[in-house]
């Protein structure tokens, strides 16, 4: 894809405990970026549990994983083509192509093989394709090491999603303590409380969100939305139909991600660190 956006190649990761619904909200602003005319995006599920397709309604075409052990098996067999080549025609042909993105699935974070070379060979790629997208969104798993070992340079803005109990809280502020420790550039933090309503009011009663998460520049509250609920269990894609009740949020938080939200907006989300 061709991508004539002003904002080539900025970075939105989404990690939280499982369970929070981190990747339905990364689906849900992936869709919105796109109706906000940020696109196309290339989109990179690099959570184990690999759900991102799934909910977007995209088969992945392979995964990384996959690739590290075809690049493993093609080595041993020898011939002329390097594997640096060998490495760019695979890529090439794991990127999903969708209505507005690409998508790159990582599968599994172990296995036999040893992933250092092919992640080398990976960062290379990454730095090249993702000046063709306007933005690259990344599904994480809990931890952040897949952010280390994909970004060569920084996170334009990171999203902790976090249930609104205080273990969910308490989760997220280990995730920020966790990607301080790597060496990798994080721009800007948000804390994205989600399925407010769910329980009952007594349990959201919840402590303030500095006190359990430091180092955040805004909070986003994602109301709990039925619809989210009931496509994630029957299985069916957050489409451009999908979840009105959060939508919102949803569009501040976008908005919030790549710098255009507006500042009574961008006021009131900082004011709740406060």
């Amino acid at each position: 894809m061709n991508n004539n956006n002003k904002t080539s190649g900025a970075i939105i990761a989404f990690s939280g405990k499982g369970g929070s619904g981190k990747t339905t909200l990364a689906a849900m602003t992936l869709r919105e970026l796109i109706r906000t005319g940020v696109k196309p995006v290339l989109a990179i599920d690099a959570d184990p549990n690999a759900t991102l397709g799934l909910m977007l309604g995209a088969q992945p075409a392979g995964t990384i994983a996959d690739l590290r052990d075809r690049l493993g098996d093609d080595a041993k067999k020898g011939g002329d083509v390097s594997k640096q080549r060998l490495m760019d025609q695979y890529l090439a042909e794991l990127l999903a192509e969708e209505s507005g993105f690409d998508m790159l699935t990582m599968g599994r974070p172990e296995g036999p093989g040893c992933y250092c070379y092919v992640n080398g060979l990976l960062r290379r790629y990454l730095t090249i394709l993702r000046k063709n997208y306007a933005c690259v969104l990344v599904d994480c798993e809990a931890g952040m090491e897949y952010i280390s070992r994909l970004v060569v340079d920084d996170v334009s803005a990171m999203v902790l999603v976090a249930e609104p109990t205080p273990v969910g809280l308490a989760t997220a502020g280990r995730i920020s303590q966790l990607a301080g420790s790597l060496p990798v550039c994080i721009r800007r933090q948000a804390l994205a409380i989600n399925k407010l309503g769910r329980y009952d009011t007594q349990q959201e009663k919840i402590p303030q969100p500095v006190d359990q998460v430091p180092n955040m520049d805004a909070v986003f509250h994602v109301p709990f939305d039925a619809d989210l609920a009931g496509r994630c269990a029957n299985g069916q894609p957050i489409d451009d139909e999908a979840g009105r009740a959060s939508r919102n949020t949803v569009e501040q938080l976008v908005h919030w991600c790549i710098g255009t939200l507006p500042h009574a907006q961008q006021t009131l989300a900082e004011k709740e660190l406060r």
